[in-house]
């Protein structure tokens, strides 16, 4: 897969937002349904859903905006990178940039093709 340095960019920027929707929605599930025998809601998302099913989609993702982060920067980076690199998107202007207004919205990013690799 040959990407310019613009496309990186925004793949990146758009797994970041899918990251911290999948984080967040971790987050929330072990601290209101931990211990519980209740399904959390399922997301109108389906590009969410279909990652929730997937026991590692959070560890997945890190490694591939880790990844794109070293084609962009053209060397090896040490995981613990990771969290700047997440750190310094906010998520309010992704969602302003890529157009997310409410969950479904995550649908029309255009990762399929990252998915189909998975």
């Amino acid at each position: 897969m040959d990407l310019t340095k613009k496309e990186v960019e925004e793949l990146q920027e758009q797994i970041i937002i899918i990251y911290k929707v999948i984080d967040q929605n971790n987050t929330f599930k072990s601290f209101y349904y931990k211990d519980m025998d209740v399904e959390m809601p399922k997301s109108d998302s389906n590009l969410i859903n279909e990652l929730d099913e997937l026991e590692n989609a959070d560890e997945i993702l890190r490694k591939c905006i880790v990844e794109l982060e070293e084609i962009k920067q053209n060397k090896k980076l040490e995981d613990k990178k990771f969290y700047e690199i997440v750190a310094k998107h906010d998520l309010r202007d992704l969602y302003e940039k890529y157009g997310i207004k409410e969950p479904k919205d995550l649908d029309k990013l255009d990762i399929k093709e990252l998915l189909n690799l998975l």
